[in-house]
């Protein structure tokens, strides 16, 4: 962030500025904090003030009133070691939203006054050291509705390089009784590849689903999943951005490592990938939830391992059917040069796989759901595509969006941005998203599937695009409230077909 200097023209008036310096020049108590600097960092979807303060202050207070619609922010023993030209800068915010800034005196305390052509609440953080409140750039509306306890929906609309897009906005506090979890197509029946996000909302009776990880033609995991506990897909890289829920319901979000082995008596033979699309020199292994018609059906060596023992099958899986317990190896190395060579006959084998985290910890895992790539890092964007092996122009191009974020309070934050071309809406970058994610709160977030399979269901409804247009999707990701707010009427629909808002902003 960089320190605006002073321009001519651009001064408060004389009466604000003598006010503003009066307020902030004062003697203050010894123990009260000083103003050190003011700055303001402007970007394409905010405009952001930081209040720096060589002490944390005593308190700031937030309030709201209409004359017309005033954001007043209160800082209480305020002291400052500014010149009253630095403080100048807050006048210089000028954008749809925000007309100008007043500045009163009472009792010690300094108060801000922003006035706004429309409700607009800024994002408020602290950082150890200053104070940030972000207002939006672009004039929108915004509603919230409480779902249940601990769920809630903003929908926003806004404008990005002059084009309109919705934000579709679900928090989530984990601390309350909310259920977490990732959920496969095959979860129903053990057969169907690929079902709409609705489909599995009438299933799961859940307030929320979006769309989950990437996915093949024929339904395969291309990010890892883990479902119930239960390991479903891993991927070929070891370290890939996910979410994940603990047993207990702890949500966390961030590189992880993934080894997968076959462990003997005399061996630990790695593997690159479980249920994954073959990749040549790699030995890779496949459960009956996998669709074994789509591997090759030529040059590769596969394998059964069943009970802990492992026999070779044939160069194809033409005719294979696994049950329960029953793995496919699958390896194309010529045998002398392949570490399938180093399992004996009668060698007791497992298959195991181990979560950790960059420090080596192991990571229990109920629910996972992977994506690419990372977005936001240390409440700051970071997206590098070659770290996470993601295509460059993906992050490049405008599209619908779908993410998954963390607070740093905990609060789990999925986005959807809505695209469609006919109704003049257009999707954003990754870039633009991590941008818009940080402005909601976020300090660490994760990109998932998006374009065509960006789909978030809320009480229902299927939100950002029509029912007809709705892809298959082969994971997604469910929130569940395990108690239903009383009070919210049933047989009360608003206009989009949701529960009657409990908040409208």
């Amino acid at each position: 962030m960089h320190a605006l200097t002073a321009r001519p023209g651009l001064r408060l008036p004389l009466i604000i500025a003598t006010a503003l310096a009066a307020a902030c020049l004062r003697p203050a108590a010894a123990t009260a904090a000083s103003l050190t600097a003011v700055n303001v960092n402007r970007s394409g979807y905010h405009i952001e003030v930081e209040l720096a303060f060589d002490s944390r202050p005593k308190q700031l207070a937030e309030s709201f009133r209409y004359d017309p619609d005033r954001y007043l922010l209160t800082i209480e023993g305020c002291g400052s070691s500014l010149p009253a030209t630095r403080v100048e800068e807050l006048g210089t915010i000028n954008h749809k939203l925000l007309t100008r800034v007043s500045v009163f005196a009472n009792n010690g305390n300094l108060a801000l006054g922003f006035y706004l052509n429309q409700y607009s609440r800024p994002f408020l953080r602290y950082d150890g050291n200053s104070w940030f409140l972000r207002f939006p750039t672009a004039a929108r509306s915004e509603q919230v509705t409480q779902l249940a306890d601990g769920i809630s929906l903003t929908e926003k609309n806004s404008t990005y390089r002059d084009r309109n897009f919705t934000l579709y906005l679900v928090r989530i506090d984990p601390s309350q009784a909310v259920d977490i979890f990732s959920a496969a197509a095959d979860r129903y029946d053990g057969t169907t590849r690929k079902r709409a996000p609705s489909s599995f909302a009438r299933r799961e009776g859940a307030e929320v689903v979006v769309n989950g990880g990437f996915f093949g033609r024929a339904g395969e995991h291309l990010s890892t999943l883990i479902e119930d506990g239960l390991i479903r897909a891993t991927g070929v890289y070891p370290t890939r951005p996910m979410l994940i829920v603990s047993e207990s319901g702890q949500v966390a979000i961030g590189r992880y490592n993934i080894e997968t082995a076959l462990v003997g008596p005399e061996a630990r033979i790695p593997i690159s990938a479980k249920n994954y699309p073959y990749v040549s020199g790699k030995v890779m292994v496949y459960d009956a939830r996998y669709p074994l018609d789509s591997l090759p059906q030529s040059g590769i060596f596969y394998f059964m391992l069943e009970n802990g023992a492992m026999r070779y099958l044939d160069t194809s899986t033409a005719g294979i059917t696994l049950g329960a317990g029953q793995l496919l190896v699958a390896s194309d190395i010529m045998p002398e040069v392949n570490p399938l060579r180093n399992i004996r006959k009668g060698d007791d084998v497992k298959l195991q796989t181990v979560i950790t985290d960059k420090a080596g910890n192991v990571v229990p895992a109920r629910s996972a759901i992977g994506g690419a790539p990372m977005l936001v890092e240390g409440g700051k964007v970071y997206i590098t595509t070659a770290e996470d092996s993601v295509q460059a122009d993906i992050s490049k191009s405008e599209r619908s969006r779908t993410a998954v974020a963390l607070t740093p309070s905990g609060q789990l934050l999925i986005a959807v941005v809505k695209e469609v071309e006919s109704q003049g809406f257009g999707g954003v970058t990754l870039e633009a998203l991590a941008q818009i994610l940080i402005d909601e709160g976020a300090v660490v977030a994760m990109n998932l599937d998006g374009g065509g399979s960006s789909a978030m269901v809320v009480a229902g409804q299927l939100l950002n695009i029509a029912e007809s247009s709705e892809r298959s999707v082969s994971n997604v990701l469910v929130v569940k409230s395990r108690e239903v707010i009383k009070g919210l009427a049933e047989e009360k629909q608003g206009a989009t077909g949701l529960p009657v808002p409990a908040v409208v902003r």
